[in-house]
């Protein structure tokens, strides 16, 4: 039996999808697989303590049952080595890696309980490159995306050149981009080059949306954004669907605390790409691994400058957003499919 530890998979977010494509994907391949997620049982501290014990005491006969155990993070490591003493001898341990939860000074204070794995599946190359430093193996498994059916032909784009963001617009995830994005529009703006059509969506929440719809206001580029809250994967469907191209211009970098930060691997890249949108993107981090500087998209510096010059280029030549999106959608086709992460998947955990 295949033992699979996550966070509780009703949150949905990207770690918990991930872990229920490698659940249906053992799954359809004839392993059983038991799946064990820490759950609140009440509301407040007491109800997470609950929870956390209700998981210590599940997990205790699930490990002796298991030959294999797979962590979806690098956290639900700690009760595994509480629990050492109970586990079988010939059990096999493996983690997967995702980004900055094992990048910069997380590597260093992770390192001890990524070298007791036999193994660890990484997101992307980048990813398995900032730990090359680990004394263990490390398989790259690029994520599947299943927001987007690959078998529906993707939408025409519009006449409106559309650029799409769908990030969370926060402190913590400045990373992300936003306010390049906003200095890029006035620089055109300025240049009166804006007035040629051009619409920004923005999706997502977070404390620093706020500011970001003031910066906005400020330099007058209301009229060519438009911000939206979270949304349902149908309306995210849909936003796709009247988009362009998908822009998140997401760059690495690790600050003087030694705290990374960046995209390790960036599923929202593949939605794109599967719904025939190519991508702006900065040119380190996980992204690289999926676009294609020239080909599916662009892979820019972090600078407004260069941003600038990409979307220049895209007003004055909206075929090439037409061409790089079914460059996009063939390689994600080819390269990121279901098939293609089973194969993967498999591979990595040798069954």
């Amino acid at each position: 039996m295949i033992l699979l530890l996550s966070f509780d998979v009703r949150r949905r977010g990207g770690i918990e999808r991930l872990t229920l494509q490698v659940q249906n994907s053992l799954e359809s391949t004839g392993h059983k697989v038991q799946l064990l997620t820490p759950k609140r049982l009440g509301p407040g501290c007491l109800g997470r303590q609950l929870g956390r014990m209700w998981f210590l005491l599940q997990l205790l006969p699930a490990l002796w049952r298991s030959k294999q155990v797979l962590s979806m993070h690098v956290l639900m490591l700690k009760p595994l080595h509480w629990l050492k003493w109970c586990r079988r001898r010939d059990q096999d341990l493996l983690c997967w890696v995702h980004g900055i939860e094992v990048w910069g000074r997380n590597r260093t204070a992770q390192s001890r309980a990524l070298s007791r794995c036999r193994k660890l599946l990484a997101s992307s190359r980048f990813t398995r490159e900032q730990l090359a430093c680990i004394p263990c193996p490390i398989s790259v498994v690029h994520p599947m995306a299943d927001l987007i059916d690959p078998a529906t032909p993707p939408a025409p784009l519009p006449a409106t050149l559309t650029l799409l963001t769908v990030a969370r617009m926060s402190l913590a995830e400045s990373y992300k981009g936003h306010r390049l994005i906003v200095e890029a529009l006035d620089e055109l703006n300025r240049q009166s080059e804006l007035k040629n059509g051009l619409v920004w969506e923005v999706i997502g929440e977070g404390d620093e949306r706020p500011k970001l719809m003031q910066r906005v206001a400020d330099l007058g580029l209301e009229p060519w954004v438009q911000f939206h809250g979270p949304l349902s994967d149908k309306a995210l469907q849909a936003a796709f669907a009247r988009s362009s191209i998908f822009l998140m211009p997401s760059f690495f970098s690790i600050n003087e605390r030694g705290e990374a930060s960046g995209e390790g691997f960036g599923i929202v890249y593949l939605e794109a790409a599967l719904a025939g949108r190519a991508s702006i993107a900065c040119e380190v981090g996980g992204q690289s691994d999926l676009i294609r500087h020239g080909e599916t998209g662009w892979l820019i510096p972090p600078e407004s400058a260069a941003l600038v010059q990409v979307l220049r280029e895209l007003i004055h030549t909206p075929n090439l957003a037409v061409k790089r999106g079914r460059q996009a959608r063939a390689h994600a086709l080819e390269h990121f499919s279901a098939q293609r992460f089973n194969c993967q998947l498999q591979e990595a955990l040798r069954i």
